[in-house]
């Protein structure tokens, strides 16, 4: 009898501890959860992401949803908690192609949709790997970015571009609000290239432009491409720059200083210094900073400034300093070698600092943003010896180094505790300190440059390496 009340007890115990252990609810029966999908077809690309959306429901409550792709090894469960209890999702889930895969493969993404009644549901959505992702390649021809049309000389404006894109072309659009243009040009038979070309006539008062250009392509999910183009309608230049490099050379790809921005200016007699670091240098004056075309100004056959892309350039006999004067209206130009009387920075790469100012040897480095290994701290810039610039043996006003600029730069060229210091303002223009305040920034790609400090110019050129 003992040993059955015993046995009795230890069963009641064994429910009691099994029931308490249960974390599982018990849920009522229900509807079947839904699912409702962006789209049932993907279009992906090796070693590109994906994206799955779909918006999932259940009238009590959501337990989980499960995503495969068998072939790409991709076995997600994503399980929702139950206190409370979600009646709604939201699903964002990305994925990556992985490389070895072949952009002709197309694959099935298995959706499992449960809820905590034990319903359950299936979706499957069409992923394709012959995805087209890149927007329509934009190509100026004119204007370019900062183009001057000199209103006093014509105000038509030409537009010329090119399209490129490889799934085809389904329109391209040139916008204007200011000059009220709105032109877009439906395209037929998907072609892969468009040139559009098309002359506009501007107000005769002086005024800033923006033309914004569109392209779209024929791909299942459209891509497209905008540029914008900022274009200075006037009756006189607002600036020159003079240009040493050769014809065809793209001048968008340095950072700062090429081509160089003028000295000084009044009404339309603009005057830079120059050194030229050969005998025979040849240069150009530019009418715009990032091209060529359209206000070129060079020799004609007889020697004669013209404005013209077609024209030879203007030859500096000897190496050395000049100051050069110019005028765009009248087409007279003057170059005039002269000595320069600034301080030279003489044995700048064995620089050392010191605590006593008279044992000091300046040296010059870098602080800014966007040049690695650089910070605003001048100790940094000390210590940093691959920042340091050196003399130019073939000329004691200029400093040179190499930097690795990482993205939008920004600088200021300087000893320690900012003695010296060259701050580096807009247009490439390096100021002594103290001067003009705050740094310009500059964009640039990524890589390794060449830096010259001209101390003279007041100039720095940063140049892909």
């Amino acid at each position: 009898m003992k040993k059955n009340v015993f046995l009795f007890f230890l069963a009641s115990f064994a429910l009691l501890f099994t029931g308490c252990q249960n974390n599982e609810a018990d849920f009522p029966s229900s509807d079947d959860p839904t699912i409702v999908v962006a789209t049932k077809e993907i279009y992906g690309a090796p070693t590109r992401k994906f994206e799955i959306k779909a918006a999932l429901a259940d009238d009590l409550g959501l337990k989980s949803v499960e995503i495969q792709i068998p072939e790409l090894s991709l076995d997600k469960v994503i399980t929702f908690a139950t206190d409370p209890l979600l009646e709604t999702y939201d699903l964002s889930y990305f994925f990556e192609v992985p490389a070895d895969r072949g952009t002709s493969e197309a694959f099935k993404i298995k959706l499992k949709i449960t809820d905590v009644s034990g319903n359950s549901i299936d979706e499957e959505i069409n992923l394709r790997l012959d995805g087209e992702f890149a927007a329509p390649a934009i190509s100026m021809i004119t204007p370019k970015e900062g183009a001057v049309i000199l209103l006093s000389t014509s105000n038509l404006m030409p537009v010329n571009f090119v399209v490129n894109d490889d799934s085809g072309i389904d329109y391209v659009q040139v916008q204007c609000t200011a000059l009220g243009i709105d032109d877009k040009v439906q395209l037929s038979g998907s072609p892969q290239t468009y040139t559009f070309n098309k002359t506009y006539t501007l107000p005769v008062t002086a005024a800033n432009y923006v033309l914004t250009i569109t392209a779209k392509d024929k791909f299942a999910i459209p891509n497209t491409g905008t540029l914008n183009i900022n274009v200075v309608a006037t009756n006189e230049y607002p600036a020159l720059y003079l240009c040493d490099q050769p014809k065809g050379t793209n001048l968008t790809t340095d950072a700062v200083g090429v081509p160089m921005y003028f000295h000084e200016k009044s009404g339309q007699d603009f005057e830079f210094k120059y050194y030229a670091d050969k005998d025979n240098k040849e240069i150009y004056f530019l009418g715009q900073e990032s091209d060529f075309a359209p206000h070129c100004f060079g020799l004609d056959a007889s020697g004669n400034v013209i404005d013209d892309v077609a024209s030879a350039p203007i030859v500096l006999p000897t190496k050395g300093y000049y100051v050069i004067k110019v005028n765009p209206n009248t087409l007279k130009y003057t170059a005039t070698k002269y000595t320069p009387s600034s301080k030279v920075w003489a044995d700048i790469a064995n620089g050392l600092w010191h605590d006593v100012e008279a044992q000091r040897k300046p040296f010059v480095s870098v602080c800014g943003g966007g040049i690695q290994g650089a910070t605003w701290d001048t100790w940094d810039a000390w210590m940093q010896k691959g920042l340091h610039l050196a003399n130019n043996p073939n000329n004691p006003y200029q400093l040179v180094g190499e930097y690795t600029l990482t993205g939008t730069m920004e600088a200021t060229f300087t000893g320690q505790w900012w003695s010296p210091s060259w701050r580096l303002i807009k247009n490439g223009i390096a100021t002594m300190s103290p001067g003009e305040n705050g740094n310009a920034k500059y964009p640039a790609a990524p890589g390794v440059y060449k830096v010259v400090v001209d101390t003279e110019l007041e100039r720095a050129f940063i140049t892909k390496k």
